[in-house]
This record gives structure tokens, sequence and C-alpha cells, in this order.
């Protein structure tokens, strides 16, 4: 990374998310309250005060806040008074914190102003093809179809020979019959987990785990009101290696990641090395 463009979006970044504010402008705005030395201002009613409050009631909201604000100051004081042998532990932990939350903002703004987030499928195959045994399956995944009419429905025949067929037309021609079902789901491109599987065709949930799941298989259930019929197309077993259709997502993220973890060493590396250079950091 070029360390003077490394500098410049540092400061751009660090001036727009107010690291550079005046936070010891005084404020000249009306006091409303005191609580010994400590003051609310005007301004600072104004910061949280909501804007769909009424009229009406803007007055009770003010001293609702008021009164809390005076409880915290009032808290705050006595806790500095009454446990003076905790006082210096709890600083440096409000130091630390500080610290840390200033360095973590000033990464995360570098990172998103310089991040490259645009993940090629080339990038994505070639990940998943190294680290393939790291994409084993929790559970089953289950490629399906599944429409569910009523029991007085006379094309349960039709439905059954369009569920198992592959061809686009027939496809095209369920589709068309989608506002007649009672519920359906037509994309066996897509793997599901076998949890969600049951969450859509609940009405198979008694059957042998075992003996229902295996690919190519057209199952039917009726109750009183209701015919289902589902077409199991294709089985992945539990700890088999996840399809990269199903895992791409998890693998962008994990690119994104490693991508993260290196912006943010060769921020740190850039940082130590020209403090070095210019005599900012030495050790003796």
């Amino acid at each position: 990374m070029n360390k003077k463009h490394l500098y410049s979006v540092a400061f751009f970044v660090l001036a727009s998310c107010g690291f550079f504010g005046d936070t010891k402008t005084e404020k000249k705005s009306k006091v409303i309250a005191r609580v010994n030395t400590a003051k609310l201002y005007q301004e600072d009613l104004k910061k949280v005060f909501p804007l769909y409050v009424l009229k009406k009631d803007s007055a009770v909201v003010a001293r609702d806040f008021i009164k809390n604000w005076a409880k915290e100051q009032l808290l705050l004081e006595k806790s500095v008074l009454n446990m003076p042998g905790e006082n210096k532990a709890l600083n440096e932990l409000v130091e630390k914190y500080r610290k840390d939350l200033f360095i973590n903002s000033f990464k995360e703004a570098l990172i998103k102003q310089r991040l490259d987030t645009v993940v090629t499928e080339k990038e994505i195959s070639d990940y998943y093809k190294k680290n393939k045994e790291s994409f084993r399956t929790n559970e089953e995944l289950v490629k399906f179809k599944f429409v569910k009419v009523s029991k007085q429905a006379k094309n349960i025949l039709k439905l059954k020979r369009l569920l198992v067929s592959s061809g686009k037309n027939d496809l095209q021609l369920l589709d068309e019959q989608s506002p007649l079902f009672e519920d359906y789901f037509l994309y066996d491109t897509i793997w599901v987990r076998y949890t969600d599987f049951l969450k859509k065709v609940p009405a198979f949930k008694e059957y042998n785990k075992k003996t229902r799941l295996k690919s190519n298989r057209l199952l039917q259930k009726t109750d009183a009101v209701s015919t289902s019929l589902v077409y199991i197309n294709t089985i992945l077993e539990k700890n088999e290696i996840a399809p990269i259709r199903y895992i791409a997502g998890v693998i962008k993220k994990m690119i994104l990641h490693q991508r993260k973890l290196q912006l943010v060493n060769t921020i740190e590396k850039v940082l130590i090395e020209d403090a070095i250079k210019n005599k900012q950091f030495e050790i003796y």
C-alpha cells in the first residue's frame, strides 16, 4: 500500500468520523439544570429530544430526561466519593476502553475505505477446491419440489407427472397452476437443509427419515382436507462435502475476512515502519 495514500485516506477517515471534533468547545446555550458543578445545557436536551413528540407531551419528556440526567450525576459523584480504592482500576479500564474504541473505529473506517469487496466466482471456486474438507455438512441437504392441494383435487395424477419431470415446459405448466395450490415450492435446483424441508412440508415429519429420504422419489401424504406431494430430487447425506452453490455465500465472507486481516496487518506494518524511519518510535 502506498504510504502517502494511506495517510491521506487516514486523515480523511478520521475527519469524517469526527476524531478531530472540537469536544472542548464551550457550550453557549442556556443552562437548564445543575448538579453541583455539572451543568445540563439546552443543546444537550435537543440532541436527544424525539422529533415525533407532540407539544403537549414535550414538557413531560424534558422533565423525565432532566431527572434521569440528575440521577446519573448524583450516582457518579457518590461512587467517586465512596469507592476511592476502586477509582484507579476503573480509570484504567475506562482509558483502555477509550483507546480500543478509537483504534478499532480508526481501523474499521480505513477498512471501509480500502477493502476490495468484489469476490469473483473463480476466487470462490479456488478457495472451495483448496478447503473442501472444511465444508462438510452437519445435516442432510435436500433438493425437492412440493405442492399442496385440496383433497378433492381431480388432477393429482397430472401433478405427480409434472413434479417428477425435469423438463422446463412441465415446470412452467406446474408454475401456471400455482394460484390453485394451498402451498408449493418448485425450486429443486436449490439445496435446502433437512430441518427447513420439514418446516415447509410438516406433513412428512412422522415419516422415518432413512426410508423417506431417497433421491428421485415421489411422496404423497393425505389428511382430512389436503393432499401433499413431494418429489425428492437429490439427497446429500450428513457429513458429506457441501456443494459449492450451497456454501458460496460462506466462502465469500471467509475471503473478505482474510482480506480484512491482511489489510489491517499492512496498515499496522506501514505505520510502524514509517514511525521508525521518522524516529517517532525507538526501542532502547
